[in-house]
């Protein structure tokens, strides 16, 4: 009776007919020439529904092709659409137009339609997080993350309060609205953070997975923080029984959906083809679980966001199902649903209440309170010794305010006394630092520098009691099995494990859309695997033969030729692996002779030398010459560094040292020096020497090394010395990539290199002159930020 009276009480006078009952309205017209004489087509619901989305997406987009030259992301145009079609403007100017557009009975459909968005969007965004990434997550991650959050909603949240008494004297009830204020602006939303990094293009980037680690870490704590406050609030309000029930009730919906429904979607991608869609069938079953779970968690004490968000958290990561989930899902969501929420909180804004000061505890949190998050974000960066933009920038990001703190507002002024003026207010905070952020982060942070970042990923810089993590490419069997080879001679054990993650590359063909597929899922091969099933075996068999030392996981992309550099830098970049390994785009025959020249092959190893997160080597694989079988394990591998000095060499050199712990490897080094060279060392010479320490002294760790130092004078010396150390009997040379290329060892090799991607020494030994079956691994050290 009550929800009759309150419909009732909605509808136009002239539609009623007495106080129990009113004149029944079609939803549906019969149209414009078709009404009847006392009928007007803008009372029924649909067509005025349809008018108002018409007309929001046609002025948000016109005012985004104004402000999309300055880099604004679309929340600002569509906050800007709200106001004009609001009170701030059509209904203060053309009061008669926004009476026919905007009826009173109207907004709550749309009010409805933007909660229902907001509940998907809830969803996509579980969809899309990578919870891995608390796992991941290091010292720096987890301090940044928790001093962002604790210590500005303590400092600011007490004082805010204390200010609102004292200085403003807001009563008690109205105090919830300062502790929501305070709330909302001091905590660090992840999905706000990760719609700024994907509008900056930058997601990918280093600061870009550290902000997403730091945001994810923050809004997790928050999530905690926000729930234990809203129990103890029931216990006040209620009793602790109560309190306990509601907390009870939301831990087995958690439960359920981790042990019960989690399962069951690796089940689906279990039955889902490799390379294959899932079928619509599971896709439907899970958006009516979405519903459920929705209304179920709104029933037991969640906000009705939570439970899809908690639910998107356990859809497991990447494809087949997250993947074709945002495919579905994504355009209509962030597309058409999710603006609406934005321009829904514009349209009930009313600038024209802005017509006094804004009361001391909201200055006090945009000024003192922003600074001093900024301040929590800045100073252990810094401490973390990242480069003082990127700390800023990184500070900067995580004070980002979007669509979850206008979701938030939204919400909460329907079920707390928010006048219009306080939520106009906090709409504005939020439209602008929705507009300054995003400036200010583009003039701190370079976003053309992708994967280059200020974070060592080299092997030099991997602990030995810790797995090293390489990646090895292969698009042929034969470049799995040289990888294969070379990770045998780096003797992984269960001191010093290895974690090994193949890639195979297999070029797109056709209109096909590319993929990633991970072949840990448990998934049925599909009948085009035929292929890839070859190289997935090879990295099998290694994983079966050293199950302790080793961690091995088999990924294939499937890509246009000119972007398969990009799917290796991401895998490297999202598993923190330390080397690349890639194959020489030249084969030989066991003759010695070249029956393969990949040009494609040549192009993709010198876009992965410019942009890798990390080290990278170059495989030249001769070996096939020596052996039935490159897995068989010799008695004796004799193993050669030439080592001139440098970064390249150092890493190489720092292989080889993981090498000679082998029983069956044999390493010499050979150092390479200039004679009568009376120059100061200086830091680098100091870095040279210090590498070969423990390489030049004997020990019983040295049994199977031997040292020596060559003296040439220029480069042809240099390339007589190389010559010599091809006729010794080595089976793998390993060598640095640039070395010192200014050196007078190198003076003149590098005008004559065919390959320039392997470096003045490199270069000579992957002449095609060459007969012996010599393998040749030369690697690039990472390179950072600051080189």
């Amino acid at each position: 009776m009550e929800a009759a009276n309150s419909f009732t009480n909605d509808l136009e006078p002239k539609y009623l007919v007495d106080g129990s009952c009113w004149k029944s309205v079609p939803v549906i017209s019969n149209g414009y020439f078709n009404q009847m004489a006392d009928d007007n087509i803008f009372r029924h619901p649909l067509i005025v529904l349809q008018m108002q989305l018409a007309t929001i997406f046609t002025l948000a987009t016109l005012i985004h092709l104004l402000l999309r030259r300055f880099y604004l992301p679309r929340l600002i145009s569509e906050v800007l659409a709200g106001l004009i079609l609001g009170p701030t403007v059509l209904g203060r100017f053309f009061p008669t137009i926004s009476d026919i557009l905007f009826p009173q009975q109207s907004v709550k459909i749309l009010s409805t339609l933007t909660r229902f968005g907001y509940l998907f969007f809830m969803f996509l965004i579980g969809v899309k997080m990578d919870v891995s990434l608390i796992t991941k997550s290091g010292k720096r991650e987890w301090t940044i993350g928790s001093i962002v959050l604790i210590f500005p909603l303590l400092i600011t949240g007490n004082i805010a309060k204390y200010i609102s008494e004292k200085v403003d004297n807001i009563d008690r009830h109205s105090q919830e609205w300062v502790a929501l204020v305070s709330g909302v602006l001091m905590l660090t939303s992840f999905p706000v953070v990760a719609c700024l990094l994907m509008h900056l293009k930058i997601i990918n980037s280093e600061l870009g997975h550290l902000a997403l680690s730091s945001a994810l870490i923050s809004d997790l704590i928050s999530l905690i923080i926000v729930n234990s406050r809203a129990y103890m609030e029931l216990c006040k309000l209620a009793s602790f029984r109560v309190a306990m029930k509601s907390m009870i009730l939301c831990f087995a919906l958690v439960m359920f959906v981790i042990k019960i429904l989690h399962p069951m979607m690796y089940w689906i991608i279990r039955r889902t083809p490799e390379g294959k869609p899932v079928k619509d069938a599971y896709i439907f079953f899970l958006v009516i679980t979405l519903l459920l779970v929705a209304i179920v968690g709104d029933n037991v004490g969640l906000q009705y966001m939570y439970g899809p968000f908690i639910l998107g958290l356990a859809v497991p990561t990447g494809p087949p199902l997250a993947s074709i989930l945002i495919e579905k899902l994504d355009t209509i969501v962030t597309g058409w649903m999710l603006p609406l929420m934005s321009t829904y909180c514009g349209y009930k804004s009313n600038l024209w209440e802005l017509n006094r000061r804004p009361p001391t505890f909201i200055i006090f949190i945009i000024t003192v309170g922003f600074l001093l998050k900024t301040t929590c974000g800045f100073i252990p960066a810094i401490c973390f010794k990242m480069p003082c933009k990127d700390a800023a920038a990184l500070a900067l990001m995580l004070t980002a305010k979007g669509i979850i703190e206008l979701g938030t507002f939204a919400t909460n002024a329907d079920k707390q006394s928010i006048v219009p003026q306080q939520f106009t207010l906090a709409v504005v905070i939020v439209f602008v630092f929705a507009t300054v952020v995003p400036i200010l982060t583009r003039r701190l942070y370079d976003p053309s520098k992708t994967y280059t970042g200020y974070q060592k990923r080299t092997i030099l810089n991997s602990y030995r009691n810790e797995s090293l993590r390489v990646l090895a490419c292969a698009l042929k069997q034969d470049d799995a099995l040289a990888a294969i080879k070379l990770l045998e001679l780096s003797n992984p054990t269960t001191e010093s494990p290895l974690s090994v993650y193949g890639l195979y590359l297999e070029e797109l063909v056709g209109g096909s859309t590319p993929l990633l597929l991970n072949h840990q899922l448990g998934q049925k091969s599909s009948t085009d695997g035929s292929r890839r099933q070859p190289i997935i075996d090879v990295f099998n068999y290694f994983k079966s033969q050293n199950k302790k030392q080793t961690q091995v996981q088999v990924f294939t992309a499937i890509s246009p030729s000119k972007l398969m550099h990009e799917d290796i830098c991401w895998v490297a970049f999202n598993n923190s692996v330390a080397l690349i390994i890639l194959p020489f785009h030249r084969k030989w025959n066991r003759k010695g002779r070249m029956i393969l020249d990949c040009k494609d092959l040549r192009a993709l190893n010198r876009k992965v030398l410019n942009k890798a997160p990390c080290s990278v080597g170059i495989l030249i694989d001769r070996s096939r010459t020596c052996g039935p079988s490159i897995l068989s394990k010799s008695s004796t591998y004799n193993v050669c560094v030439i080592y001139l000095g440098g970064k390249d060499d150092r890493e190489a050199l720092d292989l080889a040292r993981r090498m000679r712990d082998s029983p069956s490897v044999y390493l010499t080094v050979v150092r390479v020096m200039v004679s009568n060279d009376c120059s100061k060392q200086g830091w680098e010479g100091m870095l040279n020497d210090e590498c070969l320490r423990d390489i030049k002294h004997t020990s019983h760790e040295n049994g199977n090394v031997l040292y020596k130092e060559e003296m040439v004078r220029d480069g042809v010396d240099t390339s007589m010395l190389v010559g010599s150390l091809l006729e010794k009997n080595y089976d793998l040379i390993l060598v640095g990539r640039h070395s010192r290329t200014n050196s007078q060892v190198l003076a003149g090799l590098s005008e004559w290199a065919e390959f320039p991607e392997l470096g003045p020494i490199g270069d000579l030994l992957a002449s095609s002159e060459i007969t012996k079956p010599i393998s040749i691994f030369v690697v690039q050290q990472q390179i950072t930020e600051n080189e």
